[in-house]
């Protein structure tokens, strides 16, 4: 995906994003491999000042990989239609294989009709993607995320930026009153997020735990993200078995509740998006200050 940012920061459309077009890399001396965009034959590049292109001279790319609006002549084409092929490429990798729109011989009539099915990826560990793939295959490319976009969606983030971001959110919230209209996007709906009573749902040793110090509202979003920062503030003061119960920070830490409650990461990231000029949550939302791309 970073490879695709980057044609597209250039005003280059690849045009023809499918499996067959990503080359994996030998591993590295720490064993990790990189996934590398290949095969740029079909690439456009934007005129200067535009950002997007006619397609009056027909459609490019492999049929069942390519956006409903490269197949519409009286549509212009932007840097939008990857977005949609890489959303399906997405899908065929998470899936093992499967593609969003069905087999071969239904597919991209599927695709221009926008019936998708992504059920092969509803398990609660597909939460995030399967929310990132959604938007990316949004018929309307102008509703669809730009690269920088998906980049920055927490499907990406490592286990130390979502305890960051729980703790950056739960010190912004902290002495707001429960009319602020932060705490009420937070809080809206979230009886569904944090299972009616989230202490019900956590091990007996945290239970007892977080009984000594204060009382926390067991239906409140606020108060779950509050109870994992004074524990992660104060891990090191904790008694073994609570240790034991949480796991290591961040990684078991952050798995022990985002197990537990597997939409809490989405529900507070939509939620806090009203607070993505902020500073502090610069690093974790895009700030876009031109169309989409």
């Amino acid at each position: 995906m970073s490879g695709l940012a980057h044609l597209h920061s250039l005003g280059i459309v690849h045009r023809d994003v499918k499996p067959h077009n990503v080359l994996i890399s030998l591993p590295d001396s720490k064993g990790e491999v990189r996934a590398m965009i290949s095969d740029f034959g079909l690439c456009k590049k934007l005129a200067a000042g535009r950002y997007s292109f006619s397609c009056r001279s027909g459609a490019a790319g492999t049929e069942g990989w390519i956006a409903p609006e490269m197949l519409d002549e009286n549509l212009r084409t932007t840097c939008a239609v990857d977005i949609f092929s890489a959303g399906c490429l997405f899908f065929y990798v998470v899936s093992g294989g499967k593609h969003p729109f069905g087999d071969n011989l239904r597919r991209q009539a599927n695709i221009l009709c926008g019936e998708h099915d992504l059920d092969k990826i509803g398990q609660p560990e597909h939460i995030l993607v399967r929310e990132l793939i959604s938007g990316m295959l949004r018929t309307d490319p102008g509703q669809r995320p730009c690269a920088q976009e998906v980049l920055k969606h927490p499907f990406f983030w490592i286990k130390e930026k979502q305890l960051g971001f729980f703790q950056d959110v739960s010190d912004r919230i902290e002495k707001e009153t429960a009319q602020d209209i932060v705490v009420q996007r937070l809080e809206a709906q979230g009886t569904s997020v944090v299972k009616f009573d989230w202490r019900m749902h956590i091990t007996p040793e945290l239970q007892q735990d977080l009984r000594k110090y204060r009382s926390y509202k067991g239906s409140s979003v606020r108060d779950l993200l509050r109870a994992m920062r004074n524990k992660k503030h104060h891990y090191r003061e904790l008694p073994d078995e609570v240790q034991q119960s949480l796991g290591h920070i961040p990684d078991q830490f952050v798995q022990y509740f985002t197990s537990r409650f597997p939409h809490l990461l989405l529900h507070v990231y939509r939620a806090m998006e009203c607070c993505a000029q902020e500073r502090v949550f610069h690093q974790y939302y895009h700030l876009s200050t031109t169309p989409h791309s």
